[in-house]
């Protein structure tokens, strides 16, 4: 993304995560059950892996997170890929542009997907996100 897309982008994703108490920590919540039990005033998100992310910054991808959390924590939606992917769709319906709707569709939906379908992570995660967006046409202007 240009830099005034992940400004755009960036923006978005910390305005909302504002609304959202959560501390960083290297030991969080791997399974729904922890994630329930670790939630009691505020969410514990993964540092890990979060350096070479679409955001460019770890902590927004941070903040991501915690709004995706949150959102299982509301939806009751646990952790397994079709799971994830209807949390994808309910993640992704709060933003009204396009770039968003899909970006955060990606990051989460076609992920887990991906995972469903080869029993690994997406090895380059921002590479497979730049290439879904760009496929989109978002990335043209």
């Amino acid at each position: 993304m240009n830099q005034d897309m992940t400004r755009y982008v960036n923006g978005l994703i910390m305005r909302q995560a504002a609304l959202v108490s959560y501390r960083v920590s290297a030991n969080a919540p791997s399974t729904e059950v922890d994630l329930y039990a670790m939630a009691s005033g505020s969410l514990v998100i993964w540092s890990g892996e979060s350096d070479n992310t679409i955001f460019d910054d770890a902590t927004v991808n941070w903040g991501f997170r915690a709004i995706h959390d949150a959102l299982h924590l509301a939806t009751g939606l646990g952790f397994s890929p079709d799971h994830e992917v209807e949390l994808a769709r309910i993640q992704a319906s709060q933003y009204d542009s396009t770039l968003m709707q899909e970006l955060v569709f990606c990051e989460v939906g076609m992920q887990a997907a991906y995972f469903k379908k080869n029993g690994v992570f997406v090895p380059d995660q921002k590479a497979f996100t730049m290439a879904h967006l760009d496929k989109m046409g978002l990335l043209r202007k």
